[in-house]
């Protein structure tokens, strides 16, 4: 799954930046995936984005709100719906999936206007955070269920 192949990759990437350093069998993933996602354009990017459709809750500055990704790959990601993202700002995006969240934080690269809200490209940056929910009890529906419905 390419949600889980990012993950990995931006965790051993971050591995790096920390200098803990990777073992054999960690380089030779590194490598796997950089060949399979190897931009080969020549427009000047490092690796290639496939399409995707997830949806996501993008936090920063006064930001809080549901963007779907469109495409994604080991360097960024592009999401539409999305609020206006200034050149350079920090924002991270959480993205659910079965059991598990995902948290990457990204930094505003470009910004289209589409109508009322805007197509952004995001660069990954440092090392994402995976938690896996455990639900211990029946869900009860609340007010919090009640607002994410009517957003």
């Amino acid at each position: 799954m390419l949600l889980e192949t990012v993950f990995q990759y931006r965790t051993l990437m971050g591995k790096c930046d920390l200098g803990v350093g990777l073992d054999w069998d960690e380089i030779d993933q590194v490598g796997r995936i950089e060949h399979a996602f190897a931009s080969n354009t020549g427009d000047g990017r490092r690796f290639r984005r496939q399409a995707i459709e997830l949806s996501a809750m993008m936090r920063g500055d006064q930001i809080n709100d549901r963007v779907e990704l469109v495409e994604m790959g080991p360097g960024g990601c592009v999401a539409i719906n999305a609020p206006f993202i200034a050149r350079g700002e920090l924002v991270e995006l959480v993205i659910d999936y079965n059991e598990d969240s995902y948290r990457f934080v990204a930094r505003g690269v470009w910004l289209k206007d589409e109508g009322p809200d805007y197509r952004v490209g995001l660069r990954f940056v440092g090392m994402p955070v995976r938690l896996h929910k455990v639900q211990i009890s029946p869900h009860r529906q609340d007010v919090v269920d009640r607002i994410s419905v009517a957003a």
